[in-house]
């Protein structure tokens, strides 16, 4: 399994970000409060569906925003699939597959795995 990319509206302190990732070891480097851990909690939500540090999405929603996106790009097993999450201040979370809405996170489980600790 591959992340081959992601990309942030309205994301924690991101307006907006588009970031391609390699095929090998990605370094993500910078000085403190630069946006880092918030690119690794954006994968997370995407593999999982909630943040690692137990925020409620309107936390994770930039400030002056009521809405925040976030879209990755899987690669698995040799086929490629478009994770789509929208988050809402005061309405439930919008997830897609491809373009296809789920209702159930167990859904989206299993197709982006990640390890976070």
């Amino acid at each position: 399994m591959t992340i081959k990319s992601l990309e942030l509206e309205n994301f924690r302190n991101y307006g907006t970000l588009s970031i391609d990732f390699d095929c090998g070891t990605n370094i993500l480097y910078g000085d403190n409060a630069q946006g880092k851990t918030n690119i690794l909690e954006a994968i997370f939500v995407s593999a999982t569906t909630k943040s690692h540090k137990g925020s409620k999405d309107r936390e994770v929603i930039r400030f002056d925003s009521q809405e925040a996106h976030i879209r990755t790009y899987v690669v698995k097993d040799g086929l490629e699939n478009r994770v789509d999450m929208h988050l809402r201040k005061d309405k439930s979370k919008g997830i897609a597959i491809n373009g296809q809405k789920i209702k159930k996170a167990a859904d989206l489980l299993g197709l982006l795995n990640v390890l976070f600790f």
